[in-house]
């Protein structure tokens, strides 16, 4: 009897979206939706050899989180949140998935905790699956 595959719970820099182009491309042509305290815009991309499923943005506005401080440790806790909850969308014993690039961008007033963060991860990824069928 085999064993599941273990996906490795990692965010690392290939997984984020960066670059000028990519980061313009997903702004100019993405779909978005909101879920509070986050805007989430998504886009399709072509699949490219080595690249992974989904690339991900995380942001937090200046003008309302004056302090680095503040606006990092929002970024750190959002991007613990998707690295422990990322699993549904980038299954890749699942063939079929499309690829994406994401932002998540935080809309809050205030310094949210863990908790609920991670559970509006989950819903977000519940909903790009089922409403927008990211997946098959």
């Amino acid at each position: 009897m085999e064993e599941p595959q273990q996906i490795r719970q990692t965010l690392s820099k290939a997984e984020r979206l960066h670059g000028h182009n990519a980061i313009s491309a997903l702004f100019a042509s993405g779909k978005s939706f909101y879920l509070h305290p986050f805007k989430v815009v998504f886009v399709d991309r072509k699949a490219e050899e080595g690249s992974p499923e989904v690339r991900v943005l995380i942001s937090v506005s200046k003008k309302k989180f004056k302090n680095a401080v503040d606006r990092n440790r929002i970024k750190r806790l959002i991007r613990e949140a998707w690295r422990l909850n990322k699993q549904p969308i980038i299954d890749p014993s699942s063939s079929g998935y499309r690829r994406i690039d994401m932002a998540l961008i935080y809309t809050g007033q205030q310094k949210p905790e863990f908790i609920l963060i991670q559970k509006k991860i989950k819903a977000i990824i519940k909903r790009l699956i089922q409403d927008y069928e990211v997946a098959n």
